[in-house]
């Protein structure tokens, strides 16, 4: 019997293909949209991103900076990178072809730009680049996003980085490569690989780089940045002073760090809850019988219980020795319930945990402990998954939804993104889920604890921005993961108007003028970490 073979299912052997050649020619579409109707307003303005402060906008009218350009050897065509040179709305103060080593004891330009030949720059991308130089008083280095050129100069495959993240950039499979340095900086770096470079002339704390989170550099195949060397990122490290950290091939192909423990801190969790014991038991039962850190206790917090089974459940785990059973009928305020056993508490770290996750696996909290105590972090997380194994939260973005939202939600994690892949190692953010928190009990006091204003939502934000605000930075450990049955204890929807009005006061420019971890190529209307669409063009 015939028939048209387009109305014939295809054979399952060819279904992934098909597959993969749908989802290529979608993101082909969406960056074409993109870079047609969103990424001009993008363009226009001068923008830089430096460590978890407010991104700085500059006047597009202001004198750029001299840069001169260093063509280092590379696979492709270094006639193509002289071409788009020759484009730039303004030009280089000085060309050189040769290893940066060299290039740098010949220029006197202040700035110089890196590129590989074969790759091409941005018509604005001298300006814009110059224009920065001039916004990040104290940068030794700055990068770009990008994106490689494929069958016949074609732009495909946008990475689009978040601002300087020193924890991320270490151990991820893909980071910016220096696309200028300062001269005198970059003397002792110059024989380096690009990524030793970066870790180099950003500082231990991400201090001297300055990010441009704009599409201006179009690389060939050969000239994008190398997956880390553990090796190469173990010394700078140590050089850089961390002198415990350990580097070692981890998933996703990334990197982890571990830092072992100089002692064994004390660690209480708490969980505040109204009845819902099936959800109480499942977490209780978990954190006590899949953690393995043997200084860990359980504070929970009884809301205003009245199920028999909740009284019958609370009598059971009381019997432990390591748990404390302690009650709090009043109007339910999570910043409130929290603070109140945390100022019970004697442990040295705090781990604030939700009545709907789960622990699945033993080993989970070392990770975590090993950043907490580390002295310029505040607040550490994991990836916290849906009972389907997709994201719900890798950490918070602000401004996203218009408030505060998780990028990656949704995704499996290690799917990839322009933004890269949640399970890509550790992340820097401005904020983490309170679902699972830990924080040392020291570093929660000193910033007053959560603002009991916020009765249900926002506190967590609100709690790390104030924690960055001393100088200790939110992470996400992806390599650990908890379920989280979001919102399953409490209506999502049931957000007191304060709250909100509190975020905006409190959350200031990171929600209006964008969040230095995420990136503004990306939309805020979604989780997805895709490229922003037309229709938020601004």
């Amino acid at each position: 019997m015939g028939g048209d073979a387009a109305g014939r299912r295809a054979p399952p052997s060819r279904m992934p293909a098909l597959l993969r050649r749908g989802r290529r020619a979608a993101a082909r579409e969406a960056f074409d949209a993109f870079a047609e109707h969103v990424e001009p307003e993008l363009l226009a303005c001068p923008r830089v991103h430096r460590f978890a402060s407010p991104p700085v906008l500059g006047d597009p009218r202001a004198p750029a900076a001299a840069l001169a350009v260093c063509i280092e050897p590379g696979d492709g065509d270094a006639g193509e990178t002289h071409d788009a040179l020759a484009e730039q709305t303004t030009p280089a103060a000085a060309l050189h072809q040769g290893p940066l080593a060299e290039v740098l004891r010949e220029t006197r330009a202040e700035w110089v730009v890196t590129l590989q030949a074969g790759d091409r720059l941005a018509p604005l991308a001298l300006e814009r680049l110059g224009q920065a130089a001039r916004l990040a008083p104290g940068a030794a280095v700055l990068t770009a996003d990008e994106n490689a050129l494929g069958r016949g100069g074609r732009r495909v495959d946008p990475r689009c980085f978040p601002g300087p993240s020193p924890d991320h950039f270490a151990v991820a499979p893909h980071a910016p490569a220096p696309i200028a340095v300062r001269r005198d900086d970059a003397v002792t770096v110059a024989r380096g690989g690009a990524r030793e470079r970066l870790l180099r002339l950003a500082g231990p704390g991400g201090e001297a780089h300055a990010h441009v989170p704009l599409l201006l550099v179009h690389r060939s195949p050969a000239g994008r940045a190398a997956a880390p060397e553990a090796a190469v990122v173990q010394r700078v490290l140590r050089d850089g002073g961390d002198a415990a950290a350990r580097v070692e091939p981890g998933g996703a192909r990334a990197l982890h760090v571990r830092r072992p423990l100089a002692s064994e801190p004390s660690v209480e969790a708490i969980v505040c809850f109204r009845d819902r014991p099936e959800l109480l038991e499942r977490c209780a039962r978990s954190l006590l019988e899949r953690t393995g850190y043997e200084r860990l206790s359980l504070r929970l917090v009884d809301n205003g219980s009245t199920d028999a089974g909740t009284a019958a459940l609370l009598g059971d785990l009381g019997r432990n020795r390591r748990v404390t059973v302690m009650a709090d009928p009043r109007p339910f305020n999570f910043a409130a319930l929290n603070n109140r056993a945390a100022a019970t508490s004697g442990a040295d770290l705090l781990l604030f945990l939700n009545n709907d996750t789960e622990i699945l696996e033993r080993g989970w909290l070392e990770p975590l402990l090993e950043e907490a105590v580390r002295d310029v972090v505040g607040a550490v997380a994991p990836l916290l998954t849906y009972a389907n194994g997709t994201v719900q939260h890798a950490g918070a973005a602000v401004g996203m939804h218009g408030w505060a939202g998780h990028p990656f939600a949704g995704l499996r994690p290690d799917e990839p993104t322009p933004f890269g892949a949640a399970a890509q190692g550790t992340r820097n953010w401005l904020a983490v889920s309170a679902a699972c928190l830990l924080v040392e009990r020291r570093k929660f006091a000193a910033v007053g604890g959560f603002d009991e204003g916020f009765a249900v939502a926002g506190n967590d934000v609100d709690l790390c921005l104030r924690l960055t605000e001393r100088g200790w930075r939110s992470l996400c450990v992806p390599r650990v993961r908890l379920r989280h049955d979001e919102s399953a204890s409490r209506d999502p929807g049931d957000v007191p108007r304060g709250d909100f009005e509190r975020s905006a006061r409190r959350y200031g420019a990171f929600r209006t003028v964008g969040d230095p971890f995420y990136n503004p190529n990306l939309t805020l209307a979604e989780t997805t970490c895709a490229l922003r669409r037309p229709e938020e063009a601004r």
